[in-house]
């Protein structure tokens, strides 16, 4: 992870870590392989949550490039963020998750604008919960472990989002041949047209459980959301 100082962790537990050089934790570790790494949200009776939400996670959230403070941008402009990653396990009761988010101003209703979510193995985008737009499927039979490169771009306020399970999306987006990864909506590449400020990405694991949701699994150790990210970026022009 060369770009530590542009990102802060909030784990299961509640807590929010701002020095990621050489971090590593049952939360947040580089995989066996050395390739990837593993942000692991356990359900257990000793979890916290940030403010906003009642469910658990191990995510990163952007900050400005050289860690000073948290970033907030608007729609206008061009802001992207790339994500290569698999989600590996799901929480046994509800089995959802969030991996790749944009956020946005919350008191504006905008909230968690877009964001890449699996239900089971229906893994699609989700709008803040449908408030902004109705949800757009992926695919409705995503297996675990399936290594994906998913990115979310916003060009004045139009949203666009790229999914590929191939390995080559961002090598085709750096040379400007990544149309064909493009998802749509119908026949139409701009999933949503909305300006908006307060706006930062969040990259790993945002598990949509909680002991309330698992009752007795809760501190089964098989009862877990993960996600594996093996390369991401930011970009803001």
């Amino acid at each position: 992870m060369s770009n530590y100082n542009q990102w802060k962790i909030t784990y299961p537990d509640g807590t929010e870590d701002k020095t990621l050089y050489q971090e590593s934790n049952e939360y947040f570790y580089v995989n066996d392989d050395r390739n990837g790494i593993v942000f692991r949200a356990p359900v257990r009776s000793n979890n916290g949550t940030t403010p906003n939400s009642s469910y658990i996670r191990s995510e990163l959230r952007e900050r400005e490039a050289d860690g000073s403070s948290d970033i907030y941008w608007t729609t206008t402009g061009k802001h992207v963020v790339y994500a290569k990653q698999a989600i590996t396990h799901l929480p046994i009761i509800k089995d959802h998750l969030v991996a790749t988010q944009i956020h946005g101003n919350k008191e504006a209703g905008i909230d968690d604008s877009l964001v890449l979510r699996l239900e089971g193995s229906h893994l699609f985008l989700s709008f803040n919960g449908g408030v902004l737009r109705d949800d757009l499927t992926i695919k409705t039979n995503y297996s675990l472990g399936t290594i994906h490169e998913v990115m979310f771009e916003v060009i004045d306020g139009k949203h666009y989002v790229y999914y590929s399970e191939d390995g080559n999306l961002g090598s085709a987006y750096a040379s400007g041949n990544a149309s064909q990864y493009l998802v749509k909506d119908g026949s139409s590449t701009v999933l949503m047209d909305l300006d908006y400020g307060e706006a930062y990405f969040k990259i790993g694991n945002y598990t949509q459980s909680n002991p309330e949701k698992e009752g007795s699994y809760t501190d089964d150790p098989d009862n877990y959301g993960e996600v594996v990210v093996y390369d991401f970026w930011v970009s803001h022009q």
